[in-house]
């Protein structure tokens, strides 16, 4: 198969029409067309779905497809790694992270990463954990930041224990529950995202400290500083890790509130593409990043 049609097949799924395709390419349509029959005749099925709303991938077409995004990003590797040649910085490294664990590690690390020595740039990206670990599969990431539910690393990744967690029940200083330690009268809660896969676990843990079901008023999708601001206002409670908190609930004027319950472990890994390890430098800064994470500052 040529590179290119892969390329030029991502770039239709993407942009959802072979008109739109053909202007980000800077080829005619006939000439797109022709490309794609011969991929299709090359891979032995459909790739795509015309409608009037555009085009829609095959499962076989997005599998090519995804080769195709990893092209390009292989490409784009290629031209970001002689731009910071130029500059005096041997890579970008692309780190993925959640929004919480993001706030608290991120802010300090390229100054450490100066007094080790580490020469790279970073470019970060704060997304929900499931989110960050599809996009690593699919080479968007380098390194990510995020709890495991899995029994093993997606294949060509890894993951390496970063730091020990479990979930907390947070709430602000001024919350009535502080003050009183009735659990069962507290039910308003907001959260940081969707349904999580620790969600009956942590259920369990809730009901055994005493709380009554938790009903959230409110998701914050993605935004640590809105989650955390209003859960200052001492109105709300929030399920979430103890890790980024020792180093947020201070600034934000929170409370990890004592349950009698067994604390539920949801321990954070460091996941990266297995190819990258093969560079001597991005091994290096793996164990760096392990290293800082379990250092006092968070």
């Amino acid at each position: 198969m040529d590179p290119r049609h892969l390329l030029q097949l991502a770039t239709i799924l993407e942009s959802g029409s072979i008109t739109k395709a053909t202007q980000l390419l800077h080829l005619t349509q006939p000439t797109l067309t022709h490309n794609m029959q011969i991929l299709e005749s090359q891979a032995g099925g459909q790739l795509f779905e015309r409608s009037r709303h555009g085009v829609r991938s095959t499962s076989l077409g997005e599998m090519l497809a995804r080769e195709g995004r990893a092209i390009a990003r292989r490409l784009q590797d290629a031209q970001e790694l002689t731009s910071r040649h130029k500059n005096g910085y041997r890579r970008t490294i692309r780190l993925g992270v959640g929004p919480l664990v993001g706030a608290a590690l991120i802010p300090s690390l390229p100054a450490a990463m100066n007094r080790a020595g580490l020469q790279h740039a970073l470019s970060v990206q704060s997304d929900r954990p499931h989110l960050l670990l599809d996009q690593l599969v699919d080479g968007k990431h380098d390194f990510v930041i995020a709890p495991s539910w899995l029994d093993k690393a997606p294949p060509s990744c890894e993951r390496y224990l970063l730091v020990h967690d479990e979930i907390g029940v947070f709430c602000g200083v001024t919350h009535p529950v502080v003050a009183s330690g009735d659990f069962a009268a507290a039910t308003r809660w907001i959260s940081l995202g969707t349904a999580s896969p620790f969600e009956k676990n942590v259920q369990q843990m809730l009901q055994d400290s005493g709380f009554s079901e938790a009903k959230t008023e409110m998701n914050v999708m993605g935004d640590s500083h809105m989650l955390l601001a209003t859960l200052s206002k001492g109105e709300h409670l929030s399920v979430l890790p103890k890790y980024p908190l020792k180093s947020l609930a201070s600034q934000y004027g929170l409370i990890n509130l004592a349950l009698p319950a067994a604390p539920q472990p949801r321990d954070i890994y460091l996941w990266c593409r297995t190819q990258l390890l093969e560079d001597d430098s991005l091994e290096r800064f793996k164990d760096f990043l392990i290293s800082y994470a379990n250092t006092d500052r968070v």
